[in-house]
């Protein structure tokens, strides 16, 4: 399984939705791709499929649906069988299963529970598989339960932790205690950390230290100075708080624990959150924090 690859495949994408209407909204985050079955493979296989698109919607905040769409009785589709793969050509794919087209067309074989990821016609394919039934299963699982609803929760954190700064800054603490708080917004890190318990119990004493302080910060110590209104004690507790998000996924003073770079077109969205709030890369990114690139070796300064 090349692990990195499955991280880094473009499962969502940023877009327009309900546009003509007054709720236009940009910035949404709808599937980047299509979930495949074959239509002769088995209810165990299809089970998988619809695992993988729950948890693919919990990353996404819909289907990029608009009036156009709905006038002409074209809802978008996320799951679709390998029959129909030349009709909806404007997404990658996701291919659960051996017992399709596609996986024959690419002639890949299997040595046991796998991703796979292939490139073919401009397309990513990520193919979901194994030797039998019970192994394509457990790969499906995996790529639901430790891939996309990681990367759901991850997301949902990332960009609301970006609002309480932007909140803070605009004295809006009633609005980031409960950004804070939300369980689809910053709290939703808990899902992480349990899906990461049983890795975190064999971390380094420096890293679990490191872990123990975030925690505190975000759970006791910010919310905290929220409730009391203080501008300049919040504004110092998050920053304190980004610096031990830095020393995991970047390595400072601790082993790194993010071993991949995230795709620039996802993870950019912060920028653009930060921008509405009126702050810039510099307001976060200086000192130990400065490092601001995406692609290995790359620095934006």
């Amino acid at each position: 399984m090349d692990f990195k690859e499955v991280k880094k495949f473009p499962y969502i994408k940023y877009t327009t939705a309900w546009k003509g209407t007054p709720a236009e909204t940009k910035d949404v985050a709808v599937p980047n791709v299509y979930i495949v079955v074959g239509k002769e493979e088995g209810k165990e296989i299809l089970s998988s499929a619809v695992k993988i698109a729950f948890y693919l919607g919990q990353w996404t905040d819909g289907i990029g649906l608009n009036p156009s769409l709905v006038k002409a009785g074209r809802i978008p589709k996320i799951l679709i069988n390998d029959d129909e793969i030349e009709k909806f050509k404007d997404r990658h794919l996701i291919v659960v299963g051996t017992n399709n087209k596609i996986v024959k067309a690419l002639g890949v074989k299997f040595d046991g529970p796998s991703l796979k990821v292939f490139e073919r016609d401009g397309r990513k394919i990520l193919v979901v598989g194994g030797r039998n039934t019970k192994e394509i299963v457990k790969a499906a699982r995996f790529l639901a339960d430790r891939v996309l609803a990681f990367k759901a929760g991850a997301y949902a954190t990332f960009f609301s932790w970006v609002k309480v700064r932007g909140m803070i800054e605009h004295r809006e603490f009633v609005s980031a205690l409960d950004t804070l708080r939300d369980s689809r917004g910053v709290h939703a890190c808990g899902r992480n950390m349990s899906l990461a318990a049983p890795m975190m119990a064999k971390f380094p004493p420096e890293v679990k230290k490191v872990v123990k302080k975030r925690n505190k910060i975000m759970y006791v110590e910010l919310p905290k100075a929220l409730e009391e209104k203080d501008k300049e004690k919040a504004k110092k507790l998050w920053r304190e708080a980004m610096i031990t998000c830095f020393q995991c996924h970047q390595g400072i003073g601790i082993p790194r624990l993010r071993k991949f770079e995230p795709l620039a077109d996802i993870h950019s969205k912060h920028q653009r959150i930060a921008e509405r709030y009126g702050l810039s890369c510099k307001d976060c990114h200086y000192g130990i924090t400065e490092y601001r690139g995406y692609e290995e070796g790359t620095v934006e300064r």
